[in-house]
């Protein structure tokens, strides 16, 4: 996908959201599952709007089990959940009846906060934490109570630094207290020698830091104590850590794999779900030839299933495809204002109180310039860009748009198979507010003048937004910023080039293979370089849209050929086609 989707994300969610009159939200039930065939489940967590388009948050189950998580327009997905429907299929077991993990030993009596009668007692962890050598399990029983010493001060939020409540208090004490004593037991009984200064104790191969990729997974499984919900919990306030939230993703991923085999379709027991034929595993497969992540290529291949099951053309689903030179990317000027480009529109922010409002906009090439035409009301504007790749506006422009002068309260409740949410850990009803903005249209003149690249930001302060953007970086890839390409091309001879914001996928015969690429404007016209190994190739826009290069595009790709366990086997599958001219896919 290459709409810049982490930007209509996080502007969604931080209430800065697009044109009133421009919003059209699917009927998509939040937080209720949707029951679909070959027991999967997909679970709507929660919806924003950019620039009049819906984009959804959402995980599929497979058998009661986590397969994947990720973002999609909301027309997208109400498309893949035509076929599935929101009340349990008959005589699937009811919530009470349903499979669980092994019951998990709670602490008798209320707690405040309610999760802590999920921790364990130290009496447990040194002995869930046994080996067949105690100088083993001492190493693992000290890490264990330091990795849930550290699940509770990041729960607690800021009372890891202002106090504890006296429950947290009570249960990190009783840690500690186990940890120290465990530490001079230890110490005691296997004095070394050791490093300068360090005795057994000091010794914690196993302890990781909670921003640690293998916090909790490996080694010593202290997740296995706790429910998913607190799981969930964690890995969301952690989750400005890109790869540590990645890694929780990839341990939902080996999950997936193993619901994944039940239903192989006479794949042999322990095979890998990548060497089926059905329409799912087809796009996985591709996937993951093109070098593709397991996370994202398993991602790929349950949502290409799900939308097979609904007789929906994901190629359809967006409407005509479009090719050609586009810009990509955000681009910061003068007094807050910023411009952000996807690949058919720009949206304006920091222009007075206006919302953050998407204008239509066409390239145009001509000798020693490139013009950016922008639609806008009152009156369209031309942003031109330099051979610097700056760009450069007209100066002060009327620009209509919304304001935000008020909000809806609505209560989104949450579900669980079909059924309200109440109790538990919640008080009352389990849900959430969602401030919903009231517009009014406004018009502001703005200095749309000078623009430079701007870099990507820092992390941002908010566990949920960085938790939600790092699953989108994982799974959709924005590209750099300035000028890309978009578009499917291909010639007589066989070579078919599917340009995306980030890449561009070369097929030639049975060879495929994803390489990156560059565009420039040079001052006769627009170069497109493709990066492609050892044998790159310069192809050259036309003004009928068309793409010309010359020689042949020798391609080195890998296919799948099997797998030993769970590891995929290749085999190379090299290939050459004339590259000639490339013309552009009309329709869908």
């Amino acid at each position: 996908m290459q709409t810049n989707l982490r930007a209509a994300l996080l502007v969604g969610i931080l209430g800065s959201a697009s044109l009133a009159n421009a919003q059209q939200r699917t009927s998509l039930e939040l937080n209720k599952p949707y029951y679909c065939s070959n027991g999967l489940t997909v679970t709507v967590a929660r919806c924003v709007l950019q620039a009049g388009k819906e984009f959804c948050e959402f995980k599929v189950e497979q058998n009661g089990k986590l397969s994947f998580q990720a973002a999609q327009p909301g027309e997208n997905l109400a498309a893949g959940l035509k076929s599935c429907s929101t009340k349990p299929p008959a005589g699937a077991p009811s919530e009470a009846a349903a499979p669980t993990a092994p019951k998990r030993a709670l602490r008798a009596g209320n707690f405040n906060p309610p999760y802590l009668a999920e921790m364990p007692t130290a009496e447990r962890v040194m002995e869930t934490m046994k080996t067949d050598d105690p100088r083993e399990s001492a190493t693992r029983q000290m890490a264990a109570f330091e990795e849930l010493m550290d699940i509770i001060k990041e729960l607690s939020g800021p009372r890891e630094f202002r106090g504890w409540l006296p429950d947290e208090t009570k249960i990190l004490t009783e840690y500690s207290a186990a940890k120290y004593n465990l530490s001079l037991a230890s110490d005691k009984a296997y004095p070394g020698p050791y490093k300068t200064g360090q005795t057994f104790s000091d010794y914690t191969p196993y302890h990781y830091s909670r921003f640690d990729p293998r916090f909790g997974y490996k080694d010593i499984f202290v997740w296995q104590f706790f429910s998913e919900n607190v799981r969930s919990q964690f890995a969301l306030l952690v989750g400005k850590d890109n790869a540590n939230y990645a890694a929780k993703i990839a341990e939902q991923k080996r999950a997936s794999e193993e619901a994944l085999k039940p239903n192989s379709q006479g794949a042999q027991p322990g095979a890998s779900p990548f060497v089926r034929n059905d329409p799912g595993t087809l796009a996985a497969r591709r996937c993951v030839e093109l070098g593709g992540s397991e996370l994202e290529c398993i991602g790929k291949g349950l949502w290409g299933g799900l939308l097979d099951m609904a007789g929906v053309n994901p190629n359809a689903m967006s409407g005509s495809a479009g090719s050609g030179v586009v810009m990509n990317g955000f681009y910061a000027g003068g007094q807050g204002l910023s411009i952000n480009f996807a690949e058919k529109s720009v949206s304006v922010t920091g222009c007075g109180k206006l919302v953050p409002n998407s204008h239509a906009y066409t390239i145009t090439k001509k000798a020693n310039q490139l013009l950016l035409n922008v639609e806008n009301a009152p009156a369209p504007f031309i942003i031109s860009m330099g051979s610097d790749e700056k760009l450069s506006g007209p100066g002060p422009v009327e620009i209509a748009g919304q304001i935000i002068i008020g909000y809806h309260d609505v209560w989104m409740q949450e579900y669980r198979n079909g059924r309200e949410l109440v109790g538990g850990n919640c008080a009352g009803r389990c849900g959430y507010w969602v401030h919903d903005p009231i517009y009014a249209p406004k018009t502001e003149r703005c200095g749309i003048g000078t623009f430079t690249q701007l870099p990507p930001g820092a992390p941002g302060k908010s566990g949920i937004i960085n938790a939600l953007t790092t699953s989108i970086d994982s799974l959709m890839h924005t590209g750099p910023a300035g000028l890309r390409m978009m578009g499917r091309y291909s010639n007589a001879g066989g070579l078919v080039l599917e340009f995306e914001a980030d890449a561009v996928t070369i097929d030639c015969g049975a060879a495929h293979v994803k390489q990156a690429y560059t565009v420039e404007n040079a001052a006769a016209q627009i170069l497109i370089a493709v990066k492609n190994g050892s044998a790159p190739f310069t192809l050259a826009v036309q003004p009928d849209g068309t793409l010309l290069g010359t020689g042949n595009a020798e391609i080195a790709g890998r296919v799948v050929t099997g797998a030993t366990g769970d590891a995929l086997t290749y085999a190379t599958k090299n290939a050459r086609c004339a590259i000639a001219t490339l013309t552009p896919k009309s329709g869908n």
